[in-house]
């Protein structure tokens, strides 16, 4: 934090001095398994090889110079040719590059060794994954978040550049059509490795790009010192969706770009598949309420995994119209509390949706819960959508099918 806003500096020093005072001898760090888990911490308190490779990662990148580091790369040394996953191995290979002064070079060499071992190549693209990253990551959000954090250490080690370019170009296929890739860490460690990539040399980008629509030139840009860095939106109006469009993108210049074709499209609701990972529906006990009257809607949300869905979201949308009452939903939380599958954690509710935060659904595990709309003004609408969906894995979604109220005049 203290590269973007101002830190004290004695509160950087008295949190690395408290971190090493909880070394233990042998140089690892003992497992925390009392505080309180939300999910943001997941395997650091039971996984003693990443915690000490994460922990020393953290003082090193911090300008600790104590012992505490030394001792941690003795530690990972003896213990890293066991099965280690690799978002593991991507944070021993950041902690090896970044500790080169202190360390031999043959303690980073196995870490490099190992970690390229572990990568997967396919179509000129090469990526890492995990089953679980340190925040609950899974799916294509774990390998964005451990291909990130690999390509920061290829990066800055100056070695493996072909690798490290085929890793790129993984990571920008994977960026989702707002620019984004699903999560909020795989996101961070993405833009971390892109960032680091153009810092190495790959800015300084001049020329023309000439944009094609089946063959037909569409438009030009003068790519400079002063736009080279900003992002640069074409949309393909002329292009006729009953076809097959062929899009060409040419570059004349200096240095390389990123670049992102992106289309959407709608299905009809009754093309929605048979079998979704998890499952939503709402529905309403009247569907012409008087204004002033208050409508019972309930949702019904299941866990259609056969494993647990950690960090559930559910986004109920609020009709136009209607003001959503609390009270059920804080009936619910409190009832909640003592369940192992099923735990409203919060809420928050805004002008269009009611966002709901679940610890977690067991396999199978069907959650009802009900909720009182007041009708405000006479209105004809669909309302808002309604999404569930694993929040560090958003692949594994659903959105129920909207529901057309009327408001009838009073």
């Amino acid at each position: 934090m203290a590269k973007v806003y101002d830190v004290d500096p004695n509160a950087i020093r008295r949190t690395q001095q408290w971190l090493a005072s909880q070394q233990q001898s042998d140089g690892s760090w003992k497992p925390d398994t009392q505080f309180i888990n939300e999910g943001a911490t997941n395997r650091y308190n039971s996984d003693a090889l990443r915690i000490a490779a994460y922990l020393a990662w953290s003082l090193e990148n911090t300008g600790y110079q104590g012992p505490a580091v030394v001792k941690a790369r003795q530690y990972i040394e003896q213990h890293m040719d066991g099965a280690i996953d690799s978002y593991t191995l991507a944070v021993l290979a950041n902690f090896a590059v970044d500790s080169g002064d202190r360390g031999d070079r043959a303690f980073a060499n196995r870490a490099f060794s190992l970690l390229l071992d572990a990568a997967r190549t396919e179509n000129e693209q090469t990526s890492w994954t995990a089953q679980e990253t340190g925040v609950y990551g899974g799916g294509m959000s774990a390998s964005v978040e451990t291909t990130g954090l690999a390509v920061q250490a290829l990066l800055k080690s100056g070695e493996n550049s072909s690798v490290a370019t085929k890793a790129l170009a993984y990571i920008a296929s994977k960026k989702d059509a707002n620019g984004t890739w699903g999560t909020t860490q795989a996101t961070i460690m993405a833009l971390h490795a892109l960032l680091l990539s153009t810092e190495k040399g790959a800015a300084d980008v001049r020329g023309t790009l000439e944009l094609s629509l089946n063959g037909k030139p569409v438009q030009k840009l003068e790519l400079t010192p002063e736009n080279n860095d900003l992002l640069h939106q074409f949309v393909f109006k002329a292009a006729d969706l009953r076809e097959r469009n062929a899009i060409s993108i040419r570059f004349d210049g200096k240095g390389a770009l990123a670049y992102q074709v992106v289309g959407s499209y709608f299905l009809p609701w009754d093309a929605k598949p048979a079998s979704e990972p998890l499952s939503i529906d709402v529905v309403y006990d009247r569907a012409q309420p008087i204004q002033d009257d208050i409508a019972t809607a309930t949702a019904t949300v299941r866990n259609n995994l056969p494993k647990t869905a950690n960090m559930v979201m559910v986004d109920l949308g609020i009709p136009p119209g209607f003001d959503l009452l609390s009270e059920d939903l804080q009936d619910y939380q409190e009832k909640s509390a003592s369940l192992k599958s099923g735990r409203l954690q919060k809420f928050s509710l805004t002008a269009t949706q009611a966002i709901l935060y679940f610890d977690s659904f067991a396999p199978g595990d069907t959650v009802r819960l009900s909720f009182l709309l007041r009708a405000k003004y006479p209105i004809r609408a669909h309302t808002f959508p309604s999404r569930a969906y694993e929040y560090y894995e958003p692949e594994v979604n659903a959105i129920a099918r909207p529901v057309e109220l009327e408001v009838r005049k009073k």
